[in-house]
């Protein structure tokens, strides 16, 4: 689906990815889960690109929901993956540093949460396969990759979450720095993700500030649909949703 010029909205679960298109060449934001190879091959197809024509896997932060087939576009094709250098060693290794915000106990009562479950589950998205070799980039960094994506740090859900901003089309991709759809509670509308997903929401509150002024009329997530307007009213309603 396309939801910005030349950008591409993937989804073969609860987790969204996306392809940008560039004078002939492509870069992907994010990798959805190891299942979801499938659904990339399917659009490179429909979109008359083969996997060749990937220059770039640009990783919003190192989650196995995000990181998916990474590896096998790396080894087969040799393509560049890209990481902030906050979660280099998580997407290396699968090994967080510590614990989460919160544990999930308090959301076995939500339906969503066992939907989000099965789905990743099913996807093989529960665990990081782990990334032989990555490059990194760093807070304000605009890559040399098709579309000039710009790399904008709002770490909190992981130490190095990033939103990427394609300003010639006007869309930031949030990753999961700010979603529509809450993957545990199933609550819509901007928002950070649940305490249980997150290294330290309080700082994932913070970081949205990173956000303001944005030059852009589209929010693709990484979770729910795309949201249009305003990056600051979309800033706005995720601080006043508030933790979960």
């Amino acid at each position: 689906m396309q939801v910005a010029e030349g950008v591409h909205r993937l989804s073969g679960g609860v987790t969204n990815f996306y392809v940008i298109e560039d004078g002939g060449r492509l870069t992907l934001i994010d990798a959805g889960t190891p299942g979801d190879w499938d659904l990339f091959a399917r659009t490179l197809r429909t979109l008359r690109r083969t996997l060749d024509d990937v220059d770039t896997v640009l990783l919003t932060h190192a989650h196995s929901d995000h990181t998916g087939f990474a590896e096998r576009a790396r080894s087969e094709a040799g393509v560049t993956i890209r990481v902030h250098a906050e979660d280099e060693a998580l997407a290396r290794t699968g090994k967080p540093r510590g614990k989460n915000a919160a544990g999930y106990g308090r959301y076995l009562i939500r339906l969503e949460a066992y939907r989000t479950l099965f789905s990743l589950l099913r996807r093989g998205g529960l665990k990081i396969v782990p990334i032989h070799e990555v490059s990194t980039f760093g807070d304000g960094e605009t890559l040399d990759a098709p579309g000039r994506p710009r790399v904008v740090h709002a770490p909190g859900h992981t130490e190095g979450s990033c939103a990427v901003l394609l300003e010639s089309r006007r869309a930031l991709v949030t990753g999961d720095v700010m979603s529509t759809l809450n993957p545990l509670t199933g609550r819509t509308g901007p928002q950070i993700h649940p305490d249980a997903l997150n290294r330290d929401s309080e700082l994932a509150l913070r970081s949205l500030d990173n956000l303001t002024g944005l030059p852009a009329d589209v929010l693709l997530p990484g979770h729910g649909h795309p949201w249009s307007g305003s990056i600051d009213d979309a800033v706005r309603l995720a601080k006043a949703a508030g933790r979960s």
